[in-house]
């Protein structure tokens, strides 16, 4: 092996993958660098730490420039917070898993706007790195259904699982580029950028169906980030139900309130204690 490998971002899913090439590949590090997200401090949290992980495992910590200066580079993106300029990469062997069922949902917050959107599947995306941002040609992509009370934080842990499965899958055709890549489709296409959500002012609209409202809320539900607010409580789950309570209900419980929307059917609101 001399192809030098670079496992470019953050969480879970890059300390597993840079794992992944020292102890069940066996990979020599003096080939696999590590580049973490600037917001990367070495220190675990409610994600590992790739910083930390490259460190312990002894793999160079490089930066973006010493990447680009590479002819012989495989370089993977895997929740990497920077929009890569192919065209400074002396390497073609460019690749992001994107947390998406590509076409669809490219750009930002594939927890969230699935849900919103009320989608009952979305996927983890192998694709080659373009000039555009999630639009290059695919390689390979894992569809999973997303729960009916999934969370936005429950949707971002099974990406996490799924982008694993991928890369495992996919990374020895990646080395020796035995792989196909087939350009995306335009139909079913969509994108949404960094400014498309303001967390800071999360409304949710109770005259809608409750369909509509448990989605709402669901899809804001990520405790380490944000959850919703309803009358002063926080709520850290939403249970839509098939029982019809009345329309437009509001009612506290022990637990949190049930409410339900312009259809009546019933939704219970857990609260934090």
């Amino acid at each position: 092996m001399n192809k030098l490998i670079c496992i470019a971002g953050k969480n879970r899913i890059a300390v597993q993958s840079l794992i992944y090439l020292v102890e069940t590949l066996s990979i020599d590090r003096q080939y696999i660098w590590a580049l973490p997200n600037s917001t990367d401090m070495g220190v675990d949290s409610w994600q590992p730490s790739l910083k930390k992980c490259a460190q312990r495992l002894q793999c160079k910590l490089c930066t973006l420039d010493e990447v680009q200066q590479q002819d012989n580079m495989l370089f993977i993106s895997l929740e990497f917070d920077r929009i890569l300029k192919v065209n400074s990469f002396r390497s073609t062997s460019i690749f992001n898993i994107h947390f998406s069922k590509l076409p669809s949902y490219k750009g930002m917050y594939t927890s969230v706007w699935p849900i919103l959107n009320g989608e009952s599947e979305t996927g983890v995306t192998l694709h080659k790195v373009d000039e555009g941002i999630d639009t290059g040609a695919i390689i390979d992509q894992f569809v999973f259904k997303i729960g009916i009370n999934d969370t936005a934080h429950d949707l971002y842990f099974k990406y996490l699982d799924r982008a694993f499965d991928l890369f495992t899958k996919n990374i020895q055709d990646l080395l020796s580029g035995k792989y196909k890549a087939v350009p995306q489709s335009a139909i079913g296409s969509s994108y949404f950028a960094k400014g498309s959500i303001d967390f800071k002012n999360i409304q949710i609209d109770y005259k809608k169906t409750s369909f509509e409202i448990h989605n709402n809320i669901r899809a804001f539900i990520f405790p380490e980030y944000q959850v919703p607010i309803l009358e002063g409580c926080p709520i850290i789950k939403s249970e839509l139900t098939d029982e019809f309570i009345g329309r437009n209900c509001l009612q506290s419980t022990d637990f949190g309130f049930v409410v339900s929307g312009i259809d009546g059917y019933r939704i219970n609101l857990y609260i934090k204690k």
